[in-house]
């Protein structure tokens, strides 16, 4: 009997490891399988997180994936929403095809329970004419009113949208799995230290500092123009990405007050330009040279 044990033992290990990894690996491990969030009795899995993420273009990609929570939120409100939709048995335009279904339902379902029932008070838009007479000028009230309803009924519309997603919300039992949200969270993209940037004033060289934040749009646009650049210029300038949440004392310093803002300083660290906002490539280039980094 001892002599069978001594083969007996081994497989069995063998076995027992094949059919641990085969559980990771169709279950544990199977983005397919790994649910983020649970809406009522629907899922969310990763797979299908990563999928609708996959759609989106950069940098709005990039951005999501450093904070999921928040693209995670909205995949949850249509889910509700989509929910809500079934339940009443809204459909989709007749026209409508592919991915614009889903859009068609959720836009006919608040058509139907939302916008379809704002209702405008004429007394309402007299008041907006009152308090608005200066822009409108010498039209009558009667000119305007089509207009003034239409636009009292938008805000009107947004308002109430609002408030019956919200509510939905609230009604629906939502669970999110936070420790593996946790766990697909990229870490955010780099930038540089205030010592790092101390350097590069006193390095001899021009230097382009992007005042920014990562979730700032425009400023992840402007990022790898700035990467092309940082390579093309190596010998000749420096090139930084400050955050100015991290260090407000050196947006502060350097009168930062909106992002993104480019500063273009020479070789003795003197301002020399600055550019509020995105910015394209042939323009950044141009600067940096008359800089100094020719």
């Amino acid at each position: 009997m001892k002599k069978h044990w001594k083969w007996i033992l081994p497989v069995v290990a063998v076995l027992v490891g094949i059919i641990g990894f085969g559980y990771l690996k169709f279950f544990a491990w199977n983005p397919e399988r790994q649910v983020l969030a649970m809406i009522n009795d629907r899922k969310i899995t990763v797979a299908q997180f990563d999928r609708e993420l996959s759609k989106i273009p950069s940098p709005f990609q990039e951005v999501f994936r450093e904070d999921p929570k928040e693209y995670l939120d909205q995949m949850i409100t249509k889910e509700v929403v989509m929910q809500e939709a079934r339940r009443l048995g809204v459909n989709p335009d007749p026209s409508v095809r592919g991915q614009d279904v889903d859009l068609s339902i959720m836009s006919n379902l608040l058509k139907k329970e939302v916008l379809d029932k704002i209702q405008v008070d004429p007394q309402e838009v007299a008041e907006v004419y009152k308090q608005h007479k200066e822009q409108i000028g010498k039209k009558s009230l009667a000119e305007v009113t089509p207009m003034l309803e239409e636009a009292i009924r938008e805000i009107k519309g947004k308002e109430k949208t609002e408030e019956y997603v919200a509510a939905l919300k609230n009604k629906a039992k939502i669970e999110v799995d936070e420790k593996r949200l946790k766990s697909i969270t990229a870490a955010p993209a780099s930038t540089n230290t205030k010592e790092e940037f101390n350097q590069a004033m006193n390095s001899g060289k021009p230097v382009l500092v992007d005042f920014g934040a990562n979730s700032c749009m425009p400023c992840r646009q402007l990022r790898p123009i700035l990467k092309e650049i940082e390579k093309e210029f190596a010998d000749q300038a420096r090139i930084l990405v400050v955050d100015v949440y991290k260090y407000q004392d050196l947006a502060r310093q350097n009168r930062v007050q909106l992002i993104p803002t480019l500063i273009f300083f020479d070789k003795t660290g003197k301002e020399v330009f600055r550019h509020v906002g995105a910015w394209d490539k042939e323009s950044i280039v141009g600067k940096l040279k008359e800089a100094g980094a020719a």
